[in-house]
């Protein structure tokens, strides 16, 4: 009788047990996306909101590719060009994603390479998270100036959303003019958690 006793008493702490570790997961999902550029974009497309150079009528150069300049980690990362010499305009990428039911928070986190160290803001890094595609420039939020160190610096920005029912969640990274100047930068493992 006692050993029947010790396994349904087991039994019950196995199950509640299970049951608190799954509850968390169950009514907060988290999903967590990381990208280093290895083998494409990976799902990022690149976006821009640039002005017209009065010199051609055109839009100002600008482009975002997969560099084998330099990398955080692996191989490549992706280059961010802009002609800033009209000093407007941003660069970036983005990617949209299917947000879970119950979603409250979201993080991305990504690497920044700048060539030198600056006192003037050449350009700022910036980021979104958000239920609409970014267009402009404006539609992104400024994190940092893009000059802080030589080299490799780590950026974030943390959204708090009301996710309610599953809909489509837009993320985005990259740098705005603040000098006019050409400029390059480069952005590498991404990752964006959705808790």
């Amino acid at each position: 009788m006692k050993a029947k006793t010790i396994i349904l008493l087991a039994s019950a702490l196995f199950i509640a047990g299970a049951i608190a570790a799954l509850y968390p997961q169950a009514h907060f999902p988290s999903e967590r996306l990381t990208e280093g550029f290895e083998t494409g974009f990976g799902g990022w497309d690149p976006d821009a909101d640039v002005p017209i150079d009065p010199n051609t009528g055109g839009p100002v150069d600008w482009d975002v590719a997969r560099s084998t300049d330099v990398s955080r980690s692996g191989m490549y990362s992706m280059k961010l060009f802009i002609d800033g010499r009209q000093d407007d305009g941003a660069v970036w990428i983005e990617r949209k994603l299917l947000l879970k039911e119950g979603a409250r928070r979201v993080n991305i986190t990504f690497g920044l390479y700048s060539q030198s160290e600056s006192f003037n803001t050449i350009a700022v890094v910036c980021a979104y998270a958000g239920f609409e595609d970014p267009e402009r420039e404006g539609d992104l939020s400024v994190l940092a100036p893009a000059n802080e160190v030589a080299g490799w610096k780590r950026y974030s920005l943390v959204v708090n959303i009301d996710g309610g029912k599953a809909q489509e969640l837009w993320v985005a990274a990259g740098i705005s003019v603040r000098w006019e100047t050409c400029m390059t930068y480069y952005l590498d493992d991404i990752t964006v958690e959705v808790t």
